[in-house]
């Protein structure tokens, strides 16, 4: 099997510096583009000396690089949309790091593009697999630990918030802010 040609976009998240090492040792992945979501970005990735290209933009690493088969979505959550339709029209598969949107009618417009275009939309859950959870999830199924009414689980990343700003913003995390009672904005 020929290994898959693959590409990052925005390289804002925070796993996003985790994922260098398995694009570049997995042999079934060749690691071919990034691109950077602004300057800043684009520095930090440099840091790392991938010896893979990065662009400013999407429509040049894609016009440089069009044998793209897949695409990982390393973005905040308010880009994931246009994001994916841009992928979709292109038939470029999809890697979503995270949750893609909080937002079910954007979920619906991206799943009518993935299903229009014929491509894969995979997103990773990767507390899914953590051990703890595992264990977790047989204690609660063995009744161990009693009857339980709800179970919440945090994944703490080891990035500050500034190095990430989009994480601490609601329109760019959640998709918008939302009233917690009368008079929020």
């Amino acid at each position: 099997m020929k290994p898959v040609k693959i590409a990052m976009m925005s390289l804002t998240h925070g796993h996003t510096r985790k994922y260098y090492q398995t694009l570049i040792e997995n042999a079934k992945l060749d690691w071919v583009a990034s691109c950077a979501e602004d300057q800043s970005a684009k520095e930090t990735y440099e840091l790392y000396q991938t010896g893979v290209p990065c662009y400013l933009s999407a429509n040049e690493m894609f016009e440089r690089h069009p044998d793209i088969e897949a695409v990982v979505l390393a973005s905040a959550n308010d880009k994931h949309l246009a994001q994916v339709q841009d992928c979709a029209r292109r038939g470029v598969h999809v890697l979503s790091m995270k949750i893609p949107t909080f937002d079910m009618a954007e979920y619906d417009a991206m799943i009518a593009a993935v299903d229009k275009a014929g491509i894969v939309c995979q997103i990773e859950l990767e507390m899914h697999y953590n051990p703890v959870v595992h264990r977790l999830k047989k204690l609660i199924a063995d009744g161990a630990v009693g009857k339980i009414v709800s179970v919440q689980a945090t994944n703490i990343t080891l990035s500050p918030v500034w190095a990430f700003p989009w994480q601490g913003v609601p329109e760019a995390s959640y998709g918008g802010r939302v009233a917690l009672k009368a008079g929020d904005k």
